[in-house]
């Protein structure tokens, strides 16, 4: 009973589930007055009002949440009632169609808020084009559609009243499973042979993309809620103080790990610190449970022991034959970096409930309408990802449209509704969402054929229906071809409640998701594309030059013991540049073949970018280093590095140096004095320069190589254009 009450709660409390339990409370309710009093068309509307509402909510804050609805039932019922209006005229109805598509996804410049409000509009668009032809009154879809809508947002408000912080200990508990995953991939680095490396930085590199992408959607959630903070959220922000901490501490390296093999030659001390990494991502994971469910956190004992029994390990190894000066250093470094992280995992709950009220030193600013209009102007040139997306999915729905006049297609809406749906801003993305979509389609028809053999009752299908959108949203976020065969089979429950015989939209139900899904792959494809060769070189040089910013943070505190007040803010701009690089690699295996160019040079740079990141992270995450340990030698040799990374850049942004810099004087730092040597902390970061050193002059070589296929590629470009 216990282990099934832990399994219910777990269920209850998951992100999905939770979403889905909210979508469901509002269309219970709908469902009872209309099977009451017979309302089958009207309860269809409202139901498809609560899907589109539901897609289009923001996480925001209840002050924010209002603002939201009130902008969501004003878009939704100018998309619904222009359909009404203009469905009779085809031509004033492709133009209407054209112009909205482009306005509604060019208002998600202004941020994720309006983006999700656009989708949804565009959305309830396309569902009012179901029911125009059915339509008793113009008024009938955008009255009901809209009240669907409040009425989700209703409940939406009660349930955001109730728990207004629940999406942000959803989100952190995310970050704690992301952070898991990379502690537990990171394990196999010990050891691992030189064969090995290049996929397992790979790895981690991708892995970090996973990480960054969570902490800053916790620091979004954050910075929505602190107008109104509470003692549930100040316990929330410290522990995203504390993850954002391990994740610091997890993504430094102290070695280089292809020589750990030939350097440490015991074999039992290796498979220490590998279990020790699988524990403390085993103990992340459960603290992101912990969070899940609002629980008490406490640290398995196992851990613990298992930290001592190491540095005893590395202790004994060391005495038994011992390492060399730089390799013992390293591992006790590392050693401690691991403790100081189970120590923030010790102290979790009395971190979290110590921690004492903001000052409200900084106030939120808010944007005006100027600067909201500066924010869409910037948008308005076709390097823009979004302008381009928005002229692409206006031209792919009214392509879809086109085909629907021109061939007398009955109900085809679902060509635009798959277009919506697969048409991403990526390459990568629609062609993974086109995959998915077809056979979710597919397995929803067959999956929808018992309602052909059965032929139930209205009310029976209503339930199906809602049991069905139910499904949909506990696998929307998470398994996109799943929750495509529940939105089948809730609209082909739709069909047969609006009195269209399902037998005869089985096969062009088919064909339009077909049709649809060619049409997304052929805009994304030939309409300005953006192939991810043509974004990595500038992706590189930013990534190279916010870990030189980040360096020379580091190096100023190291001097002079105090950390500028821009130092988090340049940590966390290099991981930025660190996950949006190794984001554009991952789309790169999936871009066509002719499209993919410098594949080697461009992943061995990626490794090597990823792994400077580290070796800059390990020189940041050891306060004690701070001071005059730092010797002139080290600041001039790390004055010399950051020309070298200056350098690589300007090579990465296709120019040439006027003064190159020797390769060969980024081997080795600078020697520092033997008294200083002797000091474990003096020679960590004599180590440490040494390692950025060698990553340093190994991404200058490649980025010289690199140079002249950018500068070949910008010459094919210019000549394009000038065509």
């Amino acid at each position: 009973m216990l282990a099934f009450s832990r399994f219910l709660q777990r269920f209850i409390t998951d992100t999905h589930v939770f979403f889905a339990l909210k979508v469901s409370c509002a269309l219970a309710v709908i469902l009872l007055p209309g099977l009451y009093f017979g309302m089958i068309h009207e309860t269809v509307a409202m139901s498809l009002g609560i899907v589109a509402g539901a897609i289009a909510e923001p996480d925001d804050s209840l002050s924010g949440r209002i603002k939201s609805l009130l902008l969501t039932l004003t878009c939704f019922w100018i998309a619904t009632l222009s359909v009404q209006l203009l469905f009779p005229y085809p031509w004033l109805f492709a133009a209407g169609l054209f112009s909205s598509t482009w306005f509604f996804i060019m208002l998600g410049g202004l941020g994720k808020r309006y983006s999700s409000i656009s989708f949804g509009s565009l959305l309830v668009a396309v569902y009012s084009m179901m029911g125009a032809a059915q339509a008793p009154t113009i008024w009938f879809q955008p009255v009901w559609l809209c009240t669907g809508a409040l009425w989700y947002g209703f409940i939406s408000l009660c349930w955001l009243r109730a728990t207004p912080n629940k999406p942000l200990r959803e989100q952190l508990a995310q970050t704690c499973f992301s952070l898991a995953r990379y502690c537990t991939q990171k394990a196999w680095l010990f050891p691992s042979s030189a064969d090995e490396q290049p996929s397992i930085h790979q790895k981690l590199a991708i892995l970090n993309v996973d990480c960054m992408s969570s902490i800053n959607l916790c620091q979004e959630m954050i910075a929505r809620r602190s107008e109104h903070p509470n003692q549930e959220l100040q316990q929330l922000i410290a522990l995203q103080a504390i993850n954002e901490q391990i994740h610091e501490r997890i993504t430094s390296s102290h070695y280089l790990y292809n020589r750990l093999k030939e350097d440490v030659h015991s074999n039992r001390l290796l498979d220490g610190f590998r279990e020790q990494l699988r524990q403390l991502g085993s103990a992340i994971q459960q603290l992101g449970y912990a969070t899940l469910m609002n629980n008490h956190y406490e640290v398995s004992p196992g851990l613990l022991w298992g930290m001592q029994a190491l540095g005893d390990q590395l202790q004994f190894s060391h005495e038994k034959t011992p390492f060399s000066v730089s390799t013992v250093n390293a591992l006790r470094f590392l050693q401690k970096n691991l403790q100081e992280i189970v120590t923030l995992l010790i102290h979790v709950d009395e971190t979290i409930n110590t921690t004492a009220p903001p000052q409200n030193s900084k106030t939120t600013v808010k944007p005006d309408a100027i600067s909201a209009l500066k924010q869409i102007a910037s948008h308005f040139n076709f390097k823009s990802p979004l302008f381009r997306h928005a002229c692409r999915m206006s031209v792919c729905l009214v392509a879809g449209y086109g085909l629907l006049a021109l061939f007398d297609i009955k109900q085809g809406f679902w060509v635009l509704l798959t277009c919506l749906f697969v048409c991403q801003s990526s390459y990568t993305a629609t062609r993974r969402r086109l995959f998915q979509r077809i056979a979710g389609t597919c397995s929803g028809l067959l999956l929808s054929l018992p309602l052909l053999w059965f032929s139930p009752t209205p009310s029976v299908q209503l339930v199906l229906m809602a049991i069905a959108a139910i499904l949909f949203f506990a696998q929307l976020r998470s398994n996109y071809s799943m929750a495509v065969i529940f939105i089948t089979l809730y609209a082909m429950t739709a069909f047969g409640l609006l009195g269209i015989e399902e037998k005869s939209i089985i096969l062009p139900r088919f064909v339009d998701t077909l049709l649809g899904s060619i049409l997304s792959f052929g805009a994304v494809t030939l309409l300005w594309p953006e192939w991810q060769y043509q974004r990595i070189p500038e992706l590189l040089a930013k990534a190279t030059r916010c870990n030189s910013e980040y360096m020379k943070a580091i190096v100023s505190a190291l001097q002079t013991s105090e950390q500028d007040s821009s130092f988090n803010q340049k940590r966390i701009a290099a991981h930025h540049a660190d996950s949006a690089l190794a984001q554009a690699w991952v789309n790169m295996q999936t871009d066509p073949k002719q499209q993919r160019r410098y594949t080697k040079l461009c992943a061995a740079l990626i490794y090597r970018n990823h792994s400077l990141l580290s070796y800059v992270s390990a020189l940041g995450i050891h306060q004690e280093l701070q001071g005059s340990l730092f010797e002139p030698q080290l600041i001039r040799y790390a004055e010399f590095l950051f020309q070298a990374l200056e350098e690589s850049v300007t090579a990465l942004s296709g120019r040439n140096n006027d003064a190159p810099i020797d390769l060969s004087s980024l081997s080795i730092a600078s020697p520092i004095n033997s008294e200083a040597n002797a000091d474990q902390r003096a020679g960590l970061i004599q180590q440490e320069m040494n390692l950025i050193g060698i990553m340093t002059g190994e991404i200058l070589k490649l980025s010289r190589l690199l140079r002249p296929l950018i500068q070949s590629h910008g010459s094919d470009q210019s000549r394009f254009w000038s065509r």
